[in-house]
């Protein structure tokens, strides 16, 4: 199963700006998923969205294979993909393969990718202010924005001599398989720094696997709660702690249902 990476995304914009204020970022840090599961995606303005509601103009994610993929939906706008003097537009449902400092050109936005490597949590996209880099100092601020906060140097992509040719895939993610739905009963949610750590038993717990995502249910309708969605982080001997994707405090639920292969 691919694993979870943690990434930059640069505004080259405010970057190159000479002075920038803290509401200003130009570096986000954010967490790409494994594809076929909401999570990390541009939209149609090149702002970075997380787990949006509807289908994403642009996403995000990770190939079975560990590759980060740039995915354009039908009837989204152009967007460039530029590496090495190459230059290629993203097909419609074609996944693209990014690697470590590609340049997006988006609605006239111009974005550059920094892969760090294998995440250690999953997270929402943060920013990090100029205020927060003109702090650090320059040569801090660099590293800070190039992988020693999310990443050691040499955790990305080993570097090959000349960057590679653009890769454009010829299918879009597989379709889920048909899967079994299985409800867990919570028993405890624990706020942490940025997200809910769940504890729940499980019934035929058989199939949750770490890395499984699932949905906390609303009690007074028993459908998926917005912003409900999970991501088992642990299991043992029928029950799992999860960690949540957008909740950042303790609701009133009893049941995550997941959809088991």
């Amino acid at each position: 199963m691919p694993h979870p990476k943690e990434i930059c995304i640069e505004d080259l914009e405010l970057s190159e700006q000479e002075s920038t204020t803290d509401q200003q970022a130009p570096f986000i840090r954010c967490v790409a998923l494994p594809g076929g599961e909401p999570g990390l995606a541009l939209d149609g303005e090149g702002m970075v969205r997380w787990m949006p509601d509807g289908p994403a103009a642009y996403g995000l994610w990770i190939s079975a294979d560990e590759r980060l993929v740039l995915l354009r939906a039908a009837n989204a706008g152009p967007i460039t993909v530029e590496r090495g003097g190459r230059r290629v537009e993203a097909p419609e449902g074609k996944p693209v393969i990014l690697v470590d400092q590609d340049l997006l050109r988006v609605n006239g936005r111009r974005l550059r990718v920094h892969i760090h490597g294998a995440a250690e949590a999953i997270y929402p996209p943060r920013p990090l202010t100029a205020g927060a880099i003109a702090r650090l100092g320059r040569a801090a601020a660099a590293a800070l924005a190039l992988g020693a906060v999310v990443g050691t140097p040499g955790s990305g992509e080993a570097r090959a001599p000349g960057p590679p040719p653009i890769e454009i895939r010829a299918q879009p993610p597989a379709p889920p398989v048909q899967a079994r739905p299985v409800e867990c009963t919570i028993t405890a949610m624990k706020p942490s720094e940025t997200a809910v750590m769940v504890h729940a038993t499980c019934r035929g717990a058989s199939g949750i696997t770490k890395g499984l995502f699932g949905t906390i249910l609303d009690p007074r309708t028993g459908r998926a709660m917005v912003d409900g969605q999970v991501m088992v982080k642990e299991v043992n001997k029928g029950k799992v702690v999860c960690v949540t994707m957008k909740l950042t405090k303790p609701v009133k639920a009893t049941t995550i249902r997941f959809m088991v292969p």
